[in-house]
C-alpha cells in the first residue's frame, strides 16, 4: 500500500466496499505511522545509530563479474536483441530471469525501521541461491548492510545473485491529502523524486553518504554492487487519479527530450515526466562509468491495454504506456517494461471475454495466460518482465480467483503449485523473467477487508494475523515462537503444554481443559475423561466470552446456557465437521455489509445481542458489480471463514495443513484459532473489538482475557447447563519472538525456478 517503505501495493488491494477514495486516505494515514516509525533524531550522525555502522571500503571484496567496457562506459547486463542479457567475457548471454520481490521487515517493526540485520542477509542469501532464485528485486534504498552482504556472498559465488533495484518514488505525494491525485510535475514531487534516483545511483555505486531521515535507510555507502544490478525498476504503481491530473494540468506539453531517454510525439505529460525520470537516473549512472538496462514500474491498472468489462472506473481511467519512452542511442543498456500481475484483480483479469476464451499453451482456457499474451504484444521490441506474481498461504482470503488462483486460503504445496503455475505461463508467452512476490513473510501488511479490525494500526506488526492474506505471501513462513521446537503444534500430543507447564484439569462434563496462546493463535487443549473422540457421535459446542454483553444460550445449540454473555460459538456437529460462529449482535460483517450498507439481506434482530442469534463468519470478497460490457450485475461476494480446517501444523507431519484449525489423537482434541476469528483487533494489547451497534466504526476496548466453555454431548441429546467457564488471561507484548521455516512451496519453487533458468535464443524479437 501506499508508504515508501511499505513493499505492498495498491494493486493488491480490491477497491470493492470501503470506496477507493477512502481506502487511499487510510493508506495515506498509514504512511505516517511508518515514517514516524523509523529514524527521528535527524541531528545524529550515521554512526551514532544502531544499524548503520560501516566497514571499510578496503573490506568489501572485488566483483568478479567480467566487464563490458565500450567508449569509456561499462556494462555486465544490457539489452540485447530485444532481451536482457548478461556478458559472459567473450558474449552477451540472454536468458530468462526467474527472481523474487524482497520486503525489508521483521516481526514488531516496519518497513521505516529498516530492522533485518547484515547476519539476515547473509543468512537469507545462500538460501536464495538454494531456491534457484538468480535475481533479488528490492523497492528502494536498504540500509548499507545489505549491498555489503550482497557484495561478500556474490564475491564467492559463480554465479552471483543479482540485483534489481527499485526507487521509490512520492507516491504519498503523487495521491494527495484529497486522494484526487496531483501534478507530477509540482516542484514538490519532481525534486524529491530526482533526489531519491541521484541517491539510488550513488548507493548502488558505493559512492553515497545517506544523512538520517523518518522512513529512509542512511548511512554510508562503500559496497560497490553495479557489476551485479541486472536492471533499474523506478517508481511505484501509479496512482491514476495522480496521472489524469498530470495529463490535464500540462495539456499541449512538447514532449521531453534528453541525452539518454525521450517521450514520443504521442507520449502524454505524465509518460513525458517519467522520461525526464528515466534520464535523471541515466545522467546519474553515466557520471560512474556505467549503464544498466532501466524500465519503471507499471501494473494492471495504468496499462495500456482496453479492459471493456472492468466495473470499477479507476482501474481503467488512464493509461502509462511503456511503448512511449525509449532510450536514445546514447543509452546503449536499453531498456525495458516491468508490470506487476496478479490473476485475481483486477476484475477485468476475470470478467474480460477476450482473456476468458484464451487458451494457453497447454491447450487450456487460462484467462491470466489471455492477459500475459495481450500484454506481450504490445510491447513489441523490448524486453517485458513480470515484476510481482504470487499466491498467499493464508487463513484468510481477500479476492476470488478463476482456476483456483484466488487471494488467499492456500495450502503451502498449493501455493507453490499456483505460483509454479504462473510462472509457466509467463515464460510460455515470451516474457523475459519473472519475479515472485514475496521472499518471507511479513507480519505489518494489511489488506482491504480485516485492515478496520486491526487497531490501532500501528500494533500490527507485533502479532501474526492468519486472516489477513498479505501477511503470508513469502515462501519463507514467520511463525511465532524463538526457535521451531518452542512452537504450539496440534497433533494430539501433549509435550509442548507439558514444555509450558501446563495440563488439562476438570472442566466438567466429563472434559478436562488447558489454554494457552502465542503472537498468532488462542490454543485450547480438551481431553475427554471417558473413550476416545468420535466425531461422527460426538456433539461439542465451545463459548467464547471476551467482552461485557453476550448472549447466555444460542439458537444453534438449543438446550445450552452459559454461565456468561458469549461472543462467539464453537460447534462440532456429527459428521459435519467444525465451524466458528459470531454472535449476530457482536457481528461486524452483517453490521457493516447489512446494517450501514445494505449490501448484504439483514434482519433488525441481529442487533440483539441477546437473542441468541449467532451468524457465519464472513470476510466480504466483492461487492454487487456492474459489469458494462456484458451489462451484468455480478452479485456481492463473501467467504464463510469460520469453517474450521482439520490438519496438523506440524510441517514434519504428512497431516500438514498450516490452515489447520483442529487435530484429535484418541482421547485428545487440539484446536488453534487465529485471534481475529475471536474479536481481537490486538491480542499484544488485550484488545478487542466494541459491540459494533454501539458505535459508528470499529472500535477497540480493553479485555480481561478469554473465558472458555465446553459442552460435549451426543448427537438428539438434551443439554441444560454448560459447566462453569475457564478464564484465560496472558501477558501483553511489545516486540514478538519468532522463528523462519520454508515453507512447502519452497521446494516446489526451488524445481521450478531450476526449470525455467534458462538461456533464451538469439533471434531479435519484432
Amino acid at each position: 500500500m501506499s508508504s515508501r517503505k511499505n513493499f505492498r501495493r495498491p494493486r493488491q488491494i480490491p477497491y470493492v466496499f470501503l470506496s477507493f477514495l477512502s481506502l487511499i486516505v487510510l493508506l495515506v494515514a498509514g504512511v505516517l505511522v511508518w515514517q514516524l516509525a523509523g529514524p527521528a533524531e535527524d541531528s545524529q550522525t550515521a554512526s551514532d545509530k544502531p544499524g548503520t555502522e560501516t566497514s571499510p571500503a578496503a573490506s568489501i571484496p572485488a566483483a568478479t563479474l567480467p566487464v563490458f567496457e565500450e567508449g569509456g562506459i561499462k556494462r555486465t547486463a544490457s539489452v540485447v536483441d530485444g532481451q536482457l542479457a548478461m556478458y559472459d567475457g567473450t558474449d552477451w548471454k540472454k536468458s530468462f530471469w526467474p527472481g523474487i520481490n524482497f520486503g525489508a521487515t521483521t516481526p514488531g517493526h516496519y518497513p521505516g525501521q529498516l530492522s533485518p540485520t547484515k547476519e539476515d542477509y547473509m543468512r537469507w542469501f545462500p538460501q536464495m541461491q538454494e531456491m534457484n532464485i538468480k535475481a533479488v528485486r528490492i523497492y528502494t534504498i536498504l540500509p548499507p548492510d545489505f549491498y555489503q552482504a550482497l557484495a561478500e556472498f556474490n564475491a564467492s559465488q559463480e554465479e552471483p545473485l543479482m540485483l534489481m533495484q527499485g526507487i521509490w518514488s512520492p507516491e504519498e505525494e503523487l495521491i494527495g491529502e484529497d486522494a484526487n491525485g496531483r501534478n507530477a510535475f509540482s516542484a514538490e514531487i519532481t525534486d524529491s523524486f530526482e533526489q531519491e534516483i541521484r541517491d539510488a545511483a550513488a548507493v548502488v555505486h558505493g559512492k553515497a553518504d545517506l544523512k538520517e531521515s523518518p522512513g529512509h535507510a542512511a548511512g554510508t555507502y562503500t559496497a560497490d554492487v553495479s557489476p551485479y544490478l541486472l536492471g533499474w525498476i523506478v517508481g511505484t504503481e501509479w496512482y491514476p487519479y495522480a496521472v489524469q491530473t498530470t495529463n490535464e494540468a500540462n495539456k499541449g506539453m512538447k514532449p521531453y527530450v534528453g541525452q539518454y531517454f525521450r517521450a514520443k510525439a504521442e507520449a502524454s505529460p505524465f509518460e513525458s515526466w517519467l522520461a525526464r525520470m528515466l534520464d535523471t537516473l541515466a545522467k546519474e549512472e553515466m557520471k560512474y562509468g556505467w549503464q544498466h538496462p532501466v524500465s519503471f514500474t507499471n501494473w494492471v491498472t495504468t496499462d495500456p491495454l482496453d479492459h471493456p468489462n472492468e466495473p470499477l472506473e479507476q482501474e481503467d481511467l488512464v493509461p502509462v504506456d511503456p511503448m512511449n519512452l525509449e532510450p536514445t542511442p546514447a543509452w546503449t543498456a536499453g531498456y525495458f517494461a516491468a508490470y506487476h500481475v496478479y490473476p485475481y484483480y483486477p476484475d477485468s483479469l476475470r470478467r474480460d471475454q477476450k482473456y476468458l476464451d484464451y487458451v494457453n499453451a497447454e491447450g487450456k482456457k487460462d484467462p491470466y495466460a489471455g492477459y500475459l499474451n495481450e500484454l506481450r504484444a504490445h510491447h513489441k521490441g523490448i524486453p517485458l518482465i513480470i515484476a510481482e506474481f504470487g499466491m498467499p498461504s493464508s487463513r484468510g482470503i481477500a479476492h476470488y480467483g478463476l482456476l483456483g488462483r484466488s487471494q488467499g486460503m492456500h495450502q503451502e504445496q498449493q501455493q507453490g503449485e499456483l505460483n509454479a503455475g504462473m510462472m509457466k505461463q509467463i515464460y510460455n508467452e515470451d516474457y523475459d523473467g519473472a519475479l515472485l512476490f514475496e521472499w518471507q513473510d511479513e507480519w505489518f501488511k494489511f489488506t482491504w477487508n480485516t485492515i478496520e479490525l486491526e487497531v490501532p494500526g500501528e500494533r500490527r506488526a507485533m502479532w501474526r494475523n492468519r486472516l489477513t492474506n498479505e501477511e503470508h505471501f513469502g515462501v519463507v513462513a514467520i511463525e511465532p515462537e524463538e526457535k521451531a521446537e518452542e512452537r504450539m503444534v496440534i497433533d494430539g500430543k501433549t509435550d509442548d503444554w507439558k514444555s509450558r507447564g501446563l495440563t488439562a484439569e476438570d472442566a466438567g462434563n466429563g472434559l478436562k481443559m488447558a489454554i494457552t496462546s502465542d503472537s498468532s493463535d488462542l490454543y485450547v487443549l480438551l481431553q475427554k475423561e471417558k473413550g476416545n473422540w468420535d466425531f461422527d457421535k460426538d456433539e461439542l459446542t465451545l463459548g467464547f466470552d471476551t467482552t461485557p454483553g453476550g448472549s447466555t444460550s444460542a439458537k444453534i445449540a438449543p438446550g445450552i446456557t452459559f454461565d456468561g454473555g458469549q461472543e462467539f460459538l464453537a460447534r462440532f456437529k456429527a459428521g459435519k465437521g467444525g465451524r466458528l460462529y459470531v454472535n449476530s449482535g457482536y457481528d461486524q460483517f452483517t453490521w457493516l455489509y447489512g446494517y450501514k450498507l445494505k449490501s448484504v439481506p439483514y434482519k433488525a434482530m441481529y442487533a440483539d445481542d441477546e437473542a441468541g442469534i449467532f451468524l457465519p463468519w464472513k470476510l466480504a470478497l466483492n461487492r454487487e458489480l456492474y459489469l458494462p460490457q456484458t451489462k451484468v450485475n455480478a452479485p456481492f461476494e463473501a467467504y464463510d471463514v469460520g469453517r474450521l480446517h482439520w490438519g496438523t501444523n506440524d510441517p514434519g507431519s504428512d497431516k500438514f495443513n498450516n490452515l489447520s484449525d483442529w487435530y484429535l489423537d484418541g482421547d485428545t482434541l487440539e484446536l488453534r484459532i487465529p485471534w481475529m476469528l475471536l474479536g481481537f483487533t490486538d491480542p499484544s494489547r488485550l484488545q478487542v473489538w466494541k459491540y459494533p451497534y454501539q458505535t459508528e466504526s470499529v472500535t477497540a476496548i480493553d479485555t480481561d482475557g478469554v473465558a472458555v466453555s465446553a459442552v460435549l454431548s451426543q448427537a438428539g441429546s438434551k443439554m441444560s447447563a454448560a459447566p462453569a467457564s475457564r478464564d484465560y488471561m496472558w501477558d501483553a507484548w511489545d516486540l514478538p519472538s519468532y522463528h523462519e521455516r520454508p515453507k512447502k512451496s519452497f521446494d516446489i519453487l526451488k524445481d521450478t525456478f531450476a526449470e525455467y533458468d534458462k538461456e533464451v535464443s538469439g533471434s531479435t524479437r519484432p
